[in-house]
């Protein structure tokens, strides 16, 4: 098979098995959901400055809301028997990486919408604003993101305490692109983003060194 079609089949098998269960996606929904609830009614909102505060805490409640799900990526493999047939299988595994890749990165951004929909009800949220450039901080912040998360979910998947140990590897890595994240989110509330914000070129760089050093330690890792 193809590259790109063994990438498409485990992102569609995995699309699938998380549908079907709902546990990760309702977990990480609920959290997200919970968190902006009684952040609204722990402050003031006709006070609280969403170009400063607000976008630091938003930003939190994604972190930690898609930790819920990808820690559990490979979690389903792990309680089957069937991690070792995965990356025992005939193809590249890269992209068996890359198919995990793209269901955690679909469902951030699903999250996402989501937490900012949640936060235009509850905070006047300029969601609306520019919705090409919201896009854009989504789906830059999301690659790096994922790329991480998915590596270290692999890393942690045979390991006792992983949820303990999923944290600990992932937030000090992760801390850069959450700096990123919070003063992008800022700029585009001041309607001050441009392609030329060295913010944005950051996390594109993150992105891609991020995305290819995770896929090359992936085949690596799953070797030993």
């Amino acid at each position: 098979m193809t590259f790109l079609k063994v990438c498409f089949l485990i992102f569609v098998k995995d699309l699938k098995d998380e549908i079907r269960k709902k546990e990760n996606i309702l977990a990480s929904l609920f959290f997200g959901l919970l968190s902006v609830v009684l952040f609204h009614f722990a402050v003031d909102s006709t006070e609280i400055d969403l170009s400063k505060d607000g976008s630091g805490l938003l930003w939190l409640i994604i972190i930690f809301a898609g930790t819920i799900f990808m820690q559990n990526l490979f979690k389903k493999e792990e309680e089957n028997g069937t991690f070792y047939a995965l990356i025992l299988a005939p193809v590249d595994r890269a992209a068996v990486y890359l198919g995990k890749f793209a269901v955690s990165f679909l469902f951030l951004l699903i999250l996402e919408f989501f937490l900012f929909a949640l936060s235009f009800f509850f905070f006047n949220f300029p969601v609306l604003k520019s919705f090409f450039w919201l896009l854009l901080i989504l789906c830059s912040i999301n690659a790096g993101f994922s790329a991480l998360g998915t590596l270290i979910s692999s890393l942690t998947v045979n390991q006792k305490g992983s949820f303990i140990l999923y944290p600990l590897l992932l937030y000090p890595l992760l801390f850069p692109l959450f700096i990123a994240a919070v003063s992008l989110t800022q700029r585009f509330i001041k309607a001050q983003l441009s392609f030329s914000e060295p913010w944005l070129r950051l996390v594109i760089l993150f992105d891609i060194i991020f995305l290819t050093v995770s896929s090359l330690l992936f085949e690596l890792i799953t070797e030993e």
